[in-house]
């Protein structure tokens, strides 16, 4: 919910998307995010069996693909041009980090603390 929270901040003044509408990129990108880590997951369990070296660089092309697919996904659902998309996606990128530090720091704080 958070992270459809920041593309509707992002894409407030587009009055054609409403917060479900976020939501639902979101999930689609959650599923792929998932099945992807499903794949690196099963390439480094591969590379610790048969110690093969290239496969590391597999993982990261993996990783920078997931990335590169954001764009693209955010590109085509809503329609700017790439420099725009562009900058909402580095802006994307940055508050999620942030929201997740800050989720972090939350629930780092709850549990030293019990409260």
């Amino acid at each position: 919910p958070l992270f459809a929270f920041i593309l509707q901040l992002l894409y407030i003044r587009r009055k054609q998307f409403y917060y479900a509408d976020h939501g639902v990129f979101t999930i689609h990108l959650y599923i792929f995010t998932f099945l992807l880590l499903l794949l690196v997951f099963s390439l480094e369990k591969l590379q610790q069996w048969t110690g093969w070296g290239f496969i590391g660089l597999v993982m990261g092309l993996l990783f920078l693909g997931l990335n590169i697919y954001l764009y693209r996904a955010m590109k085509v659902f809503y329609g700017q041009g790439w420099f725009k998309t562009f900058v909402k996606y580095l802006l994307t990128v940055i508050l999620s980090l942030l929201m997740m530090l800050l989720l972090l720091l939350i629930f780092f704080v709850f549990s030293a603390f019990e409260l």
